[in-house]
């Protein structure tokens, strides 16, 4: 028996039973379908996972600092936001040593001439600033740790899945190549199986001949992926006990845009209790072990430096 699919196509089936939108009806097409599940899972379901506290969505991204002391916030954080900021000493085994955020006012008021390690950073747009500017050495290792934003469902004609991939000539062998694909349009792939993650955030199509598919890398990429444009994802990149609940809040628009009010009150009521079981289910990732706060600056974190100027209670530090 073949395993079990995650994909808006399944999604969209889902939808469809829970609203019975009848067959004959001009309002939805896949494409409308994967567009307001796209907007309830970015709009409802990715914060309330996020409000929980358990880390869903977090990853990182590893910078060598500039000269300028300035490092962008990566473009795919939720929020343009980040989880926190550190100084990475080693990588293996794992240390880093949390920053700081200073306040602007605090920066634009006491000044910081001659001290020769950081406070920590301030935040001015989209940009992150070492404190005092220019403290840090060019190419110290800094590590951003974010929310990364999920990507947008593509519809069941514009996606395929992996059958079989050749290394040696960067190609995949896919079960049917999307009509719309050329040479040079960037893609991505997610796995199939949960959590969904993005194997390959980009590979270019050098060359196509339906089923197969020559591109500038397959690296990342396994069997069973799917590839989709840059940007896209045939999957809800959230947990799987969760698309039961995209689906029924995908359900109550799709009843809210055909003017069936008693229908999207009965079907609003159950999303309402779905959400409530998904999180009993989501919340608390490790049951067996109750998250202890520590604190950074305490006696567990005691004489960590950063190597390039020893850490001192000025500051907060």
């Amino acid at each position: 028996m073949a395993l079990p699919q995650y994909n808006s196509s399944e999604l969209i089936k889902n939808i469809k039973r829970r609203c019975t939108i009848p067959t004959s009806q001009l309002t939805y097409e896949d494409v409308d379908f994967c567009a307001l599940a796209t907007d309830e899972m970015q709009d409802i379901v990715v914060p309330l996972l996020m409000s929980v506290k358990s880390e869903y969505f977090l990853t990182f991204e590893d910078y060598q600092l500039a000269s300028t002391g300035e490092i962008e916030i990566p473009e795919d954080a939720v929020g343009e936001k980040l989880r926190s900021v550190c100084y990475l000493q080693n990588a293996s085994p794992l240390v880093t040593v949390n920053l700081p955020r200073i306040d602007l006012d605090v920066v634009n008021g006491i000044g910081a001439y001659g001290y020769n390690y950081p406070w920590g950073f301030y935040i001015q747009g989209n940009k992150l600033i070492m404190y005092p500017n220019g403290s840090v050495p060019t190419g110290t290792n800094i590590r951003l740790y974010y929310f990364k934003r999920v990507l947008n469902l593509a519809t069941p004609e514009d996606y395929c899945q992996v059958s079989s991939i050749d290394a040696l000539t960067n190609s995949i062998v896919v079960d049917l190549v999307p009509t719309s694909w050329v040479a040079g349009d960037k893609l991505n792939s997610i796995s199939s199986r949960p959590s969904f993650q993005t194997t390959n955030i980009e590979t270019t199509i050098v060359s196509l001949s339906s089923p197969t598919i020559f591109l500038d890398t397959v690296l990342g990429i396994a069997v069973g992926d799917y590839v989709s444009m840059q940007g896209y994802s045939a999957l809800p990149q959230i947990p799987l006990e969760a698309h039961a609940y995209l689906a029924q809040l995908t359900a109550v628009k799709c009843l809210e845009g055909l003017a069936d009010r008693p229908g999207m009150e009965v079907a609003q009521a159950k999303a309402n209790e779905m959400k409530d079981n998904m999180l009993k289910m989501l919340t608390q990732r490790v049951d067996g072990s109750i998250k202890k706060v520590i604190n950074p600056n305490g006696g567990l974190r005691s004489g960590a430096g950063l190597g390039f100027g020893r850490v001192t209670g000025r500051g907060g530090w």
